[in-house]
């Protein structure tokens, strides 16, 4: 696996419907609580994938097992790693759309990471843009033909999202505070608070149907994608067991 340097990001993009049975002893009590809140199978299924490739992928830069990691949350419910893994300096983000995980790991930088399917049943994208997009991305998402939309729609949300995710405040600021591009390149275009040179922000086509982008609080930070099957992973490997329910 290449060094993860200060000035350089790695994005991992994992298929969450290849070879899931790998994960099932890898995620802490908290974690299986919080999956089985959710109603519908598959939707678990792809959160325990998730949790448990974010653990697999973080313990090889840590070089320990993906069950001894732990976690804590931000005001607004962003993961870090908590003592004594702080240490390390890694910051990530996970992010998941029907069924591809993209997972983005830096050194010292804080990093947030979004991904979308194309074919995601959205209503009514104008509507959302107007009332959620900046006046400028909603004017230049209205002058696209129509047959354009749907792809710059989720090009600008993947961007806002994962701007917001990296200053670690998701949805709670307005998503009209700042304006990013909407083509295939990735840009920064305004911010209400800060420079917009102090920022890394990148479009990613991690597989086909999908866009994403990756936001990096570091100027001209090199990103590398890294793409691989859960397997490789070795998740089944020095794991940690999920506790039945009667705590033994």
């Amino acid at each position: 696996m290449d060094i993860l340097r200060t000035d350089t990001a790695h994005v991992w993009a994992v298929d969450l419907e290849r070879e899931t049975h790998l994960l099932d002893e890898v995620l802490s009590a908290d974690e299986w609580a919080r999956a089985d809140r959710f109603l519908f199978e598959k939707h678990r299924a792809h959160f325990v994938a998730a949790r448990g490739c974010l653990r697999a992928i973080l313990a090889k830069y840590m070089e320990c097992k993906p069950g001894e990691l732990a976690f804590f949350y931000g005001e607004h419910g962003k993961p870090a790693l908590a003592s004594p893994w702080d240490k390390s300096q890694l910051r990530f983000n996970l992010s998941h759309s029907a069924g591809l995980a993209l997972i983005a790991v830096s050194r010292c930088c804080e990093i947030g990471v979004d991904v979308e399917h194309l074919d995601r049943k959205v209503d009514q994208l104008k509507d959302i843009a107007r009332r959620f997009f900046a006046p400028g991305e909603y004017e230049r998402l209205s002058a696209l033909p129509r047959e354009e939309q749907r792809r710059a729609f989720f090009c600008c949300w993947t961007r806002k999202e994962a701007y917001l995710k990296a200053v670690g405040t998701g949805l709670a600021r307005s998503l009209k505070n700042f304006e990013v591009s909407l083509g295939r390149k990735a840009k920064l275009l305004w911010i209400k608070k800060g420079n917009i040179e102090d920022w890394t922000l990148l479009h990613l086509e991690p597989a086909e149907g999908y866009v994403g982008s990756v936001a990096i609080a570091g100027k001209d930070v090199e990103v590398k994608m890294v793409k691989h099957l859960l397997r490789d992973l070795c998740l089944n490997k020095g794991v940690t067991k999920r506790r039945d329910d009667s705590g033994a």
